[in-house]
């Protein structure tokens, strides 16, 4: 496809004072340079984000010792000085949120996330250190990842001390979202530019930060059964738009779940912690972590790749804990992280870059599309998740993955004079209201990750600037359309003043002839350095000088590897984009009955024609059905002896995309369920309010319920019914974790886990728990004890909270507390 914004670009002003005017779709650029000075000015007639004035013009002044691009292309120089000017634009000597310190400044030197949010927040800044920003204000970056790492508040003894901030989130925080790993992505690169002291004093100080966030996740997140680690996908943070509807009011199944992104970071973050281990003498946790990473990997491959599909799904959906639902559903960041940190092999790594899908303006974060559903998350390019991908094709030799990739960065930001939070995946616009759908509803410019995202496309990808922990290694990737398009009246292009590893580097790519036959991208046939002629791929830090320049001469590639292909989808096409509306139970019967003695399913669909419909029975895909009228399980007699729980996904036969599933549903029989109300408990603690036990929850509170009997023997999943009113379903850092305790009369814990009870809005609105899934004997008698012992830890427990002042939590006191009305045990079978 040709790019329009960037066919036009005029060669780069070198004499004082010249302009060089760049006309384009909808843009225009000009120039003056004075002295290696040079003065942009670039304007856009297209539409701007928040009621701007089109014909808005943008003025970007770089200076001679800051990092910026001679290319022979103003455009891409000029974009260029713009994310240098946006990165500068970030690094403030202060932050502040509404929900922190009462909305007072908090003085640090840091990068805060965008224009609109002036905070610093732990995965925008792991990601956006991770793709460019470490190397640019070392200093800063390390500044801003403590600050993003905390002890626990003062006076707790037990737990582990030092770990990773999980920011406010969907039902209150961690452990629903739990993708605070990521910054372990941010200190490794950070790291890479420090010098050897200073590498091994900060692996001395962050390596404790690593161990506690890792052990304690181990107990709380990781899930033993499945051999994955539960929570929120990592930055798709926004329940309805990549979630099941029913989850908007409802976050335990996102908290129960397997995500795809959050797996593969923890294969990072194991990895990294083990090496670290290794290098401070600590074998036995090195050891470890090692085999968890091992293990950890091995178990993504098995149950999230799709083989038909060639991508790896997003999630594994778990309403309750107690199974798994595997969908063709899929998001890119988590395809990128797969590629990036090798659980992909070689094969699978092709077939991803080929088979995920892209559009016009660029790929979608998330396939497929809800129509109906606001764009944000869903129908959005994220660019600092195209920049993953961007490194993703890099690291695979994927040259039309990077081409796609860079073309959509710089027609977004030169589109709207700004490197934005997203953009909607059909039109390409920052904003669209259409009638049925808006968005995205939230953007900013500046972005952090976007900036990131930007500079390493030209940094690290196309001049190929890459800190590795031996030294540098320069690897340019320049691909058949760069050399004729993007730069095509140029014999050579110059990085000037880039930072790495505390030093500066000017690197000039001598191109090959722009008729030259470039298969995959162009090959470097020799590199000098400083005058010296570079022998082996890396360049040791000691061999450096404060400033470096780097001669590396191009040629056009002799390989024969085919060129690799991408899945464009036309976006104007709705059949291309979305899935199926979400089938919904009858809500007459609850959607799953009883008649003649075996199960009957009720469901409905807005729009069935060209659908079927597929039935789940526990997790697995157990039958088809061609229509909505009421189907009738036929091995379903023995359910009196079997928890049978349905679930219901809509098909399309044209494009096999699938649907949300609905909520599970459990047909309870007579004995297969036994609630346990407040009247049969022994409190310690708080008090009970007609049938209710409120304000539940303190370190010395305990719940104690004796001489339990079932009906039958077999495996039972013990339920709370709780209401968590600290705060909404969409933020806040309360979501309530207490340990529960199975034994009989007589002896000590049989069977123990941890109940996950996520901020419900209100103190009135009650809502089950997670399973703690037991085994349990109907000849005997057993005790049931709740309580908080070192490991039931929420976000309020940090020391960092102290400044949250929006909702409970903050402060010196932790919050743990709920209210209860009952707790279940339903037979599983």
């Amino acid at each position: 496809m040709d790019n329009p914004i960037l066919k036009n670009g005029s060669p780069a002003a070198t004499v004082a004072p010249q302009k060089s005017p760049s006309h384009t779709k909808g843009i225009s650029l000009e120039s003056e340079s004075t002295e290696g000075t040079r003065t942009y000015r670039m304007t856009t007639d297209c539409d701007l984000r928040d009621d701007l004035p089109q014909d808005k013009q943008v003025t970007i002044t770089e200076t001679p010792m800051q990092a910026r691009c001679r290319s022979g292309n103003l455009l891409f120089d000029g974009l260029f000085a713009l994310a240098i000017q946006e990165a500068h634009q970030n690094s403030v000597s202060f932050i502040q949120d509404a929900d922190y310190a009462d909305g007072e400044s908090i003085e640090i030197n840091a990068y805060k996330t965008g224009e609109k949010w002036n905070f610093v927040w732990t995965r925008d800044l792991a990601y956006a250190l991770d793709l460019g920003l470490a190397s640019h204000d070392t200093g800063r970056a390390l500044d801003s990842l403590r600050f993003k790492a905390s002890r626990l508040k003062s006076g707790i003894q037990e737990g582990f001390q030092q770990q990773i901030v999980q920011d406010t989130g969907s039902g209150g925080s961690y452990p629903v979202s739990t993708d605070r790993v990521v910054w372990a992505l941010g200190a490794y690169e950070t790291s890479l530019h420090l010098s050897s002291y200073e590498r091994q004093e900060f692996i001395k100080e962050i390596f404790p930060i690593l161990r506690d966030t890792i052990e304690q996740d181990r107990v709380l997140v990781f899930d033993s059964a499945s051999g994955l680690y539960r929570g929120e996908q990592s930055f798709l943070d926004w329940r309805e738009q990549t979630y099941p509807q029913w989850t908007e009011h409802d976050t335990l199944a996102i908290a129960m779940s397997k995500a795809l992104s959050v797996n593969a970071i923890n294969v990072f973050l194991l990895r990294m912690a083990a090496d670290c281990g290794r290098q401070l003498n600590h074998a036995v946790e090195a050891e470890r972590y090692e085999s968890w990473a091992d293990q950890l990997q091995s178990v993504i491959n098995e149950k999230f790749y799709d083989e038909d599909a060639g991508l790896y799904r997003t999630y594994l959906l778990s309403e309750f804990g107690e199974y798994d639902l595997a969908l063709p559903r899929f998001d890119l960041l988590g395809q990128c992280l797969a590629i990036l940190f090798n659980i992909a092999n070689e094969e699978r790594t092709q077939r991803i870059l080929a088979n995920y899908p892209t559009g016009l303006h660029g790929p979608a974060v998330v396939w497929p599309q809800e129509k109906g559903v606001a764009i944000y998350h869903n129908q959005g390019i994220w660019p600092f998740v195209t920049a993953y991908w961007i490194k993703a094709g890099v690291k695979a030799g994927h040259s039309s993955v990077v081409d796609a990739g860079v073309k959509s960065l710089m027609d977004l930001a030169a589109a709207n004079l700004s490197n934005m939070e997203n953009f909607d995946f059909v039109s390409g616009r920052a904003y669209i209201k259409l009638a049925e759908q808006e968005g995205p509803v939230i953007n900013s410019r500046r972005q952090l990750w976007s900036v990131a995202g930007y500079l390493y496309s030209v940094q690290n990808a196309i001049f190929g600037l890459n800190a590795e922990t031996e030294g540098i290694r320069i690897a340019p990737f320049v691909t058949q359309w760069m050399r004729r398009e993007l730069f095509a009246g140029s014999e050579r292009v110059v990085l000037f003043n880039a930072p790495c590893l505390n030093t500066l580097h000017t690197i000039t790519l001598h191109l090959p002839e722009a008729t030259a036959a470039i298969s995959g991208t162009a090959a470097v046939r020799r590199i000098v350095l400083n005058g010296s002629q570079v022998t082996g791929e890396t360049v040791a830090a000691s061999l450096l000088q404060d400033e470096n320049h780097w001669e590396v001469y191009l040629e056009a590639s002799d390989s024969t590897r085919e060129d690799r292909s991408l899945t464009n989808v036309d976006v104007q096409c709705p059949e291309a984009i979305y899935s199926p509306a979400q089938p919904e139970w009858d809500a007459s019967d609850g959607g799953v009955r009883c008649t003649s003695g075996l199960l009957t399913l009720s469901f409905n669909h807005p729009c069935p024609d060209g659908l079927v419909f597929d039935i789940y029975r526990n997790g697995k895909l157990y039958t088809t059905v061609h229509n909505t009228d009421d189907w009738q399980d036929p091995y379903s007699a023995d359910y009196e002896k079997r928890g049978y729980v349905y679930n219901v996904v809509a098909r399309s036969l044209k494009q096999g995309f699938v649907s949300h599933p609905t909520r599970g549903r459990r047909y309870i029989a007579p004995n297969q369920q036994i609630i346990l109300n407040t009247t049969e408990m022994v409190l310690n603690g708080a008090e009970f309010v007609e049938r209710y036990i409120e304000g539940w929850g303190l370190p010395a509170h305990e719940i104690r319920v004796p001489n339990i009997r079932v009906c039958y023997s077999g495996r039972y999943a013990i339920q709370v019914s709780y209401a968590n009113g600290a705060g909404p379903i969409n933020t806040g850092i309360a979501c309530a974790v207490k340990r529960l305790e199975i034994g009989s009369n007589s002896s000590e814990c049989i069977e123990m886990g941890y109940l996950i009870m996520p901020q419900t809005g209100s103190w009135t609105q009650y809502q089950l728990s997670n399973s703690v899934v037991v085994q349990l004997d109907h000849t005997k008698d057993y005790t049931l004890c709740i309580f908080e012992d070192s490991y039931s830890r929420n976000m309020s427990f940090l020391a960092s909270n102290e400044n949250y002042t929006a909702l409970p939590g903050g402060g010196a006191e932790c919050h743990n507390l709920v209210n209860i009305s009952n707790i279940r045990f339903s037979f599983l079978g």
